[in-house]
């Protein structure tokens, strides 16, 4: 019988099987570095703000991502970094990165043992914090390295957006059984996904990398720190900026925005339940509807998050698992009854799941290979005080 797996956080899965899944591709520099200006910039972080900023990187992964902010001459730069797996990549991507740019400062340590001397003009954690009480006291930690009237970034996940790759998750269990091997289950996966993430025009993570974090990673299911929970933990001290995607506008008018009626937070939230069923689909056009309905759509897409975390869990034990199907399913029902009318191929594609899982080897399910969410969200905040 197979015991269920004890690995709890990415540091261990990545440490445990020697690997850094998170390179992206970088044929074209300049394309590369076009990106992370893009981001920034709609961050409500231009290029200036990094100039002559100090600037802390955490979880800096192959450091690619902090090529561009080095290029931008910041005063200081320092990523965080326990991984070693990835820390001969970031020594490799600086010795063959030719732009002017700012030497990093590499610390080896983990965010709970790193005890910095000084504050930090920008913040930045991208795709690793998370929704447990220990992430949340990590959160908490950045949010004090951060000085009075800098900025922080971190990545948020729409539970909503995150639905289609929980079903790929689900699926991946028929797909590659959880008995086999590491390195077959990979093999495995990378085959039957890549044609969906080919239909993603514009990806940058190679299959390999990809099926290794997000279907086979056991921390996947604990990565969903959402922005109302950034925004319960940090409120009180920090202020919305904007996001990537970017959901919000404001048309009050600025000469209004004094004293108890600046309310950025209240209003930001206010524009993400109006809006957060557009996490689902990222093909569909944006659109508003009563934030009541993704109140209750963001809830019935955590209660399936909970139904295929507990169906892994039966594969791992061989226990239980036909019950646990039954409640996944029954989850994605009731998830499917709050999904706006207008979107019908998120629709055809989740029901073509339910349809086809028995006999996942032998279909080709044209409808939800292509369906991707809009999960992953950038979100800036400033720090009042």
């Amino acid at each position: 019988m197979t015991t269920v797996n004890p690995v709890k956080t990415h540091l261990e899965f990545y440490q445990k099987h020697q690997i850094a899944p998170v390179c992206y591709d970088l044929t074209s520099m300049q394309a590369h570095l076009e990106r992370r200006s893009s981001l920034y910039l709609k961050l409500g972080l231009p290029p200036i703000a990094f100039r002559s900023a100090k600037v802390l990187e955490v979880a800096a992964g192959l450091g690619q991502n902090s090529l561009y902010i080095a290029h931008m001459l910041p005063e200081k730069l320092v990523l965080l970094e326990p991984n070693p797996s990835a820390l001969s990549h970031i020594s490799h991507s600086y010795k063959t990165f030719e732009q002017a740019h700012t030497s990093p400062e590499i610390i080896t340590s983990k965010l709970e043992d790193y005890l910095p001397t000084e504050e930090f003009d920008i913040v930045l954690c991208e795709n690793w914090l998370g929704n447990s009480h220990h992430e949340l006291s990590l959160l908490q930690k950045l949010s004090r390295i951060v000085a009075p009237q800098g900025m922080l970034v971190v990545t948020t996940v729409s539970p909503i957006g995150l639905v289609p790759n929980l079903l790929r998750r689900f699926l991946a269990a028929y797909l590659a059984p959880i008995d086999k091997g590491f390195e077959s289950r990979t093999e495995a996966l990378a085959r039957e996904f890549g044609p969906h993430l080919n239909t993603l025009k514009s990806k940058t993570r190679n299959e390999i990398d990809w099926v290794q974090d997000n279907m086979i990673n056991p921390a996947y299911f604990g990565i969903v720190l959402t922005i109302p929970e950034v925004i319960e933990q940090l409120g009180d001290r920090f202020e919305a900026i904007d996001s990537s995607p970017s959901f919000a506008e404001d048309w009050r008018w600025f000469k209004a925005l004094h004293g108890t009626q600046r309310q950025f937070n209240e209003h930001f939230l206010s524009q993400y339940w109006s809006k957060a069923h557009n996490f689902l689909d990222y093909r569909e056009p944006v659109g508003v509807r009563d934030p009541v309905l993704n109140i209750e759509l963001e809830n019935k897409a955590f209660q399936l998050l909970n139904a295929i975390e507990r169906h892994e869990e039966a594969h791992l034990s061989q226990m239980h698992i036909s019950e646990c199907v039954d409640q996944v399913f029954a989850c994605l029902d009731e998830f499917l009854e709050f999904i706006p009318p207008q979107f019908q191929a998120a629709h055809r594609g989740l029901i073509e799941v339910k349809e086809n899982w028995k006999s996942v080897r032998k279909k080709v399910m044209m409808e939800f290979s292509a369906l991707f969410g809009r999960e992953t969200v950038y979100f800036s905040l400033f720090r009042k005080f």
